[in-house]
């Protein structure tokens, strides 16, 4: 295992949960212990969004273990763009770490991350070895290509919810998004106030339990929406650093 090369004053950890009552302890806990790694203060903020299943009660349960947890919890399914707001806004600490409740990214691999982070504004992971369906792949690598397309970026993976972002940065980005389109506003506007960003690869793993919701229709076309909202509010805002 790679180890830390210093420890961060402190650290902010979230992620969504939704229907990953089989999936989050192994995400709970594999985040605790890259943060005694990592930080000399941590939380770690579950965002649970509404699940059907025994998502919640999991998390109830886990929090007698682990202190550090807070549970933020949606009485209603309101999806992913709701669910990482959510998360940044209760995030309180100087670095931002986020990921996905269902275990396809493994929170340890956040030590090389942040041993990479130094003088950058933000570390990005792009996946490697993908283990999505045929269809999941091609809905990602045309929605890369629309995205960078559009808005002038040279991301390898604009989507890949493995990120870490220094709060006295992120706090000057006034999220608009609540869909999938949510990881590329943040993008876009981090390139606005000229930060400086590294893009690594990361590991990415089948998804073991439950099943991933980002290829519905009711994900997809509010996220279409919002990339035509935004590409338009491009030419109509003067002031484009606000975009």
């Amino acid at each position: 295992m790679i180890t830390m090369k210093q420890k961060f004053e402190s650290i902010s950890f979230f992620c969504p949960a939704y229907n990953d009552e089989k999936n989050i302890e192994k995400v709970v806990s594999r985040a605790d212990r890259m943060l005694k790694d990592s930080a000399k203060e941590y939380e770690i903020i579950v965002v649970e969004d509404g699940s059907l299943d025994k998502t919640l009660n999991v998390l109830y349960e886990l929090k007698k273990n682990y202190p550090y947890l807070k549970i933020i919890h949606h009485e209603h399914n309101q999806g992913y763009g709701f669910a990482l707001r959510d998360g940044f806004i209760n995030a309180k600490y100087s670095l931002i770490l986020y990921t996905d409740g269902d275990f396809q990214y493994d929170p340890l691999e956040f030590i090389d991350i942040l041993n990479k982070l130094g003088e950058y504004d933000a570390v990005i992971g792009y996946r490697i070895n993908r283990k999505d369906s045929a269809y999941r792949y091609f809905q990602s690598k045309i929605f890369n290509f629309l995205i960078n397309a559009l808005f002038g970026l040279n991301y390898k993976d604009v989507n890949c919810s493995m990120k870490v972002i220094k709060k006295n940065v992120m706090k000057n980005i006034p999220i608009e998004s609540t869909t999938a389109f949510i990881d590329v506003e943040i993008m876009i506007k981090l390139l606005r106030l000229k930060a400086k960003i590294l893009e690594v690869p990361v590991h990415h793993y089948s998804r073991l339990h439950g099943q991933a919701g980002g290829a519905k229709l009711k994900v997809i076309l509010p996220a279409i929406k919002d990339i035509f909202r935004f590409f338009f509010k491009k030419f109509s805002d003067q002031n484009l650093n606000h975009f």
